[in-house]
C-alpha cells in the first residue's frame, strides 16, 4: 500500500512538473508588435539570440545575398498563404487573415535590419523599421 502511495505522489509531482514547466522560445506562442521590437530587436544578434527572443523562424532562405527569415502572425490563427521572402503579403494583412510580418535580415551571421509590416488605424501596411543607421522608422507603404 506504501508502494502506491509513493508511487502515486511521484506521478502527481512529474505531471504538474511537466505541465507547469516553462514553454521553449522555439514553441512559445509569441505576439509580436511594435513594442515587442522596441524592447527585443536589437542590431547585432546572433541566430541562436533571435530564436531565444523570437521564436522560430516560419520561412529562412537567402534574398539578394542576404539571410532573410520571416516570422507572421499565423503562428496564432489557422490561416495559410503563399509565404515569399521576396515580397510582403499587403493584401493578406489589408484583409486582416494576417496581423503581421516581420523580416530579419542577417550580415555574416548577425542582424542588421528589422522590418516588421502591419495594419494601420487608417487601413493601410505600415512598416516599422530598425537599422543601425539611423532611428526607428515607422512609415506607410501601401494606399
Amino acid at each position: 500500500m506504501r508502494k502506491i502511495v509513493v508511487c502515486s505522489i511521484f506521478l502527481i509531482v512529474l505531471l504538474a512538473a511537466c505541465s507547469n514547466g516553462s514553454k521553449n522560445s522555439a514553441t512559445q506562442e509569441i505576439d509580436i508588435t511594435n513594442r515587442f521590437l522596441e524592447e527585443h530587436a536589437e542590431i547585432g544578434l546572433t541566430y541562436n539570440e533571435v530564436r531565444k527572443r523570437f521564436g522560430a523562424e516560419k520561412l529562412a532562405d537567402v534574398v539578394d545575398n542576404t539571410e532573410t527569415w520571416l516570422y507572421d502572425s499565423t503562428q496564432n490563427n489557422d490561416f495559410e498563404y503563399n509565404r515569399s521572402l521576396e515580397s510582403v503579403a499587403f493584401e493578406e494583412i489589408k484583409e486582416g487573415n494576417l496581423e503581421y510580418q516581420l523580416y530579419i535580415n542577417f550580415m555574416d551571421k548577425k542582424t542588421f535590419m528589422y522590418s516588421y509590416f502591419y495594419l494601420g488605424e487608417d487601413g493601410k501596411v505600415w512598416q516599422y523599421q530598425i537599422t543601425s543607421n539611423d532611428e526607428p522608422q515607422n512609415n506607410p507603404v501601401s494606399n
